[in-house]
């Protein structure tokens, strides 16, 4: 603003003409670049107007003036049941916390909890006045003395209050990506390191999984095993008694007919041997001989 003020008096009219007209909406006379000063342009570049050769508006450095930084993500928290060793009171002596943000303040760097106690007690303006007469006392009774350079510290803290307030927002947020991106590659060199580990530890999460899933199925698997080798070993068996039992009932028909055949052939030796020797006996022949005569004679009549 304090540039734009150096320029003169046309020049800053035909700025605000200008801004006037890029504000409504409405459509000025196209100019080029050249009939446009070099303060007029600098002005144009402070109040973010587009030059009338551009299309949209240049982003101004001090966009990012008074805004307060805050990261993405929160710093990890202590597990509340983490215990370095068993013996460790966490009541008593509790892990220290490191905090996101800095506490609150008041004109811009003193504590807030210093005024918390006496606001209670004397009201908004109590600890205003308590510690400017407390910092009036030690300089008035010489207790607190400053240096021959001592009034240069108000100026390096409004310097610093100026570069916080313009580009400090700036710089958090590129320290934290820097940050970010030095933490990602040192995640990344361990990563690399540990790719055998994170694969052999899928791996043997896998064998895990095979295993539970074989001792569960095992039991099943080994009834139906053991089933079919007792039926294998039931089917054997039977078989081999029905060929026992068939190859005895064989050899006890056998035996009774070889028995059968002899009896009968020594029945009928003996009748054949009877029969010779009755036949040859001559009393017998006459005997027989006459009844066949007589026999032969009676059915000749």
């Amino acid at each position: 603003m304090s540039l734009s003020r150096l320029s003169s008096p046309q020049l800053y009219s035909r700025v605000f003409v200008v801004a006037r007209g890029a504000a409504t909406g409405h459509a000025t006379a196209q100019a080029s670049d050249n009939s446009i000063g070099y303060f007029e342009k600098i002005a144009y570049r402070f109040k973010g107007i587009p030059l009338p050769t551009e299309t949209e508006a240049p982003k101004s450095m001090f966009d990012a003036c008074n805004k307060e930084w805050s990261a993405p993500e929160l710093l990890p928290a202590v597990p509340k049941d983490f215990k370095e060793h068993p013996d460790r009171d966490l009541t008593n002596y509790p892990y220290p916390s490191r905090p996101m943000y800095p506490p609150k303040s008041r004109l811009l760097m003193m504590p807030d909890s210093w005024f918390t106690p006496f606001q209670k007690v004397t009201g908004t303006s109590g600890p205003y006045l308590f510690f400017g007469g407390l910092f009036a006392f030690l300089v008035n009774k010489e207790l607190w003395v400053f240096e021959e350079q001592g009034h240069m510290t108000v100026g390096w803290i409004l310097f610093y209050l100026l570069v916080s307030r313009t580009v400090g927002y700036k710089i958090d947020a590129g320290l934290y990506k820097d940050y970010q991106d030095r933490v990602g590659f040192f995640k990344g060199l361990i990563q690399e390191d540990l790719k055998e580990a994170v694969d052999f530890r899928k791996t043997s999460a896998k064998q895990t999984e095979s295993l539970a899933a074989l001792k569960e199925s095992m039991p099943v698997s080994l009834k139906e095993s053991m089933q079919l080798q007792i039926e294998a070993a039931y089917r054997k068996n039977v078989q081999t008694v029905s060929n026992e039992i068939k190859r005895r009932i064989d050899y006890l028909k056998e035996t009774e007919e070889t028995k059968a055949r002899f009896e009968r052939d020594q029945l009928l030796k003996l009748i054949n041997e009877s029969v010779e020797k009755q036949v040859s006996q001559k009393d017998f022949q006459e005997k027989f001989l006459q009844n066949a005569i007589q026999q032969l004679k009676g059915i000749a009549v």
